[in-house]
């Protein structure tokens, strides 16, 4: 913390202060503003968008009319540099006989170094409830906070405040969210642990009774599985939405879940919770195919491609069989070669009407020719037999489904007894447009 030098008059003092957390130093100063405490007359904040005089004042730990020294006045730099907010915490403070007012000079953090909360099984609360108790208790609360820094163990600790207020079992923990290949958090979690929470029933408020049906039918293994809302969301993301998909709504979404606690029984201990978990869901228009046209494509033919799709003018958008009609014409492309082949149905829908128009856009790319075949892991003799067997030759258009049919007979070409694993490496040479292909064996 730096304290820079000011002039005294008989009546006022002013200090500037920097805090630069987490390094703070204080290097000498000509003069030094009196050390004794002074009644606290007024805090006031200036150069935060997001936070006014009065949550400043709550969350520098200091109180209107209470007396307040000069190491008091550090301290509440202190706490609001390290709650992670702010980039730079400066303060001015000016003393009478009255008292002592003190201004502080903030610089917020920048946005993108805040990152967003999510509360995984408070069950006993909806979330604006439970957003709403921790703003009476973290006066810096907001929708999202920073990833370093105290708030997040600040909010940690009303959360649990807030469980022994309400008499509710559990005990309160957070963790980071990081990317799967490391990096930045992009997102704290909290949670209740020490207890048990069960799915009884799955409420899709939102839905018909004929899409509650078959959404009850698709979320029958929820019940008696652990509440959580990330683990709904996997299931509503993966398990309900092509529910949906597959017979035309090709805008359903779900909304975060939520739960209802059933009343416990005497013989239920405390920590063992059971609730109704809530899904809500926006079906949206069911969307019938209007047209299919083609786009991109003239290695194979339209007219060759066609039958791989299964879409009927007039009939519901079925989007998951659409799915795996694209992914088997990528397929029927790397067997002739065109490895990087994209088939992308673009639907250009029409809300008025209902429907939906598909056009089939294909980015076919190079043609990839065979390269060099290895064998490893195996004796001379298996990789001259190996060799023999393999037909297709270099300079020939690459067939990516040559070698799974070639694999169901490698064995018959192995030295006896012995039972083998096979991994297969395809490396793709763009200067060239050449694929060359590993074959590792490696004795079980």
């Amino acid at each position: 913390m730096a304290l820079g030098g000011s002039a005294f008059a008989a009546t006022m003092a002013c200090v500037l202060l920097a805090v630069l957390a987490p390094a703070l130093s204080r290097p000498a100063s000509d003069k030094k503003p009196g050390s004794g405490s002074h009644k606290l007359l007024a805090v006031t904040a200036t150069g935060t968008a997001r936070y006014d005089d009065q949550a400043i004042l709550a969350a520098s730990g200091l109180e209107l009319g209470q007396p307040a020294a000069e190491g008091d006045l550090q301290e509440a730099a202190e706490r609001l540099g390290n709650s992670g907010l702010f980039s730079e915490v400066r303060y001015s403070f000016s003393y009478s006989d009255a008292g002592v007012k003190v201004e502080f000079q903030l610089t917020d953090v920048d946005g993108s170094k805040l990152v967003p909360m999510r509360f995984e099984n408070f069950v006993w609360f909806t979330e604006p409830e439970l957003r709403k108790l921790i703003a009476q208790r973290v006066p810096l609360f907001k929708e999202t906070l920073p990833a370093n820094g105290r708030l997040t163990e600040q909010i940690s600790k009303a959360l649990q405040g807030i469980l022994e207020e309400k008499h509710l079992p559990g005990r309160v923990d957070y963790l980071s969210q990081g990317k799967l290949e490391g990096g930045d958090v992009i997102g704290i979690v909290y949670r209740v642990l020490d207890l048990t929470i069960r799915i009884r029933n799955v409420e899709f408020p939102g839905a018909s009774a004929e899409e509650a049906a078959f959404l009850a039918a698709g979320g029958r293994k929820l019940a008696g599985a652990e509440y959580s809302r990330s683990k709904l969301a996997t299931v509503a993301q993966y398990d309900l939405l092509p529910l949906f998909l597959e017979r035309g709504y090709l805008k359903a979404e779900f909304g975060p879940a939520d739960a209802r606690v059933v009343a416990s029984s005497e013989d239920r201990p405390p920590d063992d919770v059971e609730v109704d978990a809530i899904v809500p869901v926006r079906p949206g228009r069911k969307y019938s195919v209007s047209e299919v046209s083609w786009k991109g494509n003239s290695a194979i033919t339209t007219l060759e491609a066609a039958p791989f799709f299964h879409l009927t003018e007039g009939e519901p958008a079925n989007a998951v069989r659409l799915e795996h009609d694209a992914e088997e014409l990528r397929r029927l492309y790397r067997s002739r070669g065109y490895m990087k082949a994209s088939v992308a149905p673009e639907a250009h829908m029409e809300d008025e009407k209902s429907t939906v128009h598909y056009v089939i856009a294909i980015a076919e790319g190079d043609l990839y020719r065979m390269g060099e075949i290895e064998f490893l892991g195996v004796d001379s003799a298996s990789k001259d037999r190996l060799h023999e067997a393999w037909n297709l030759r270099e300079g020939q258009p690459y067939n990516a489904d040559y070698m799974k049919k070639f694999l169901l007979g490698a064995p018959r070409l192995l030295p006896k007894g012995l039972d083998y694993s096979m991994k297969v490496d395809e490396e793709l040479n763009a200067k060239d447009k050449t694929v060359d292909v590993t074959v590792h064996f490696k004795a079980k």
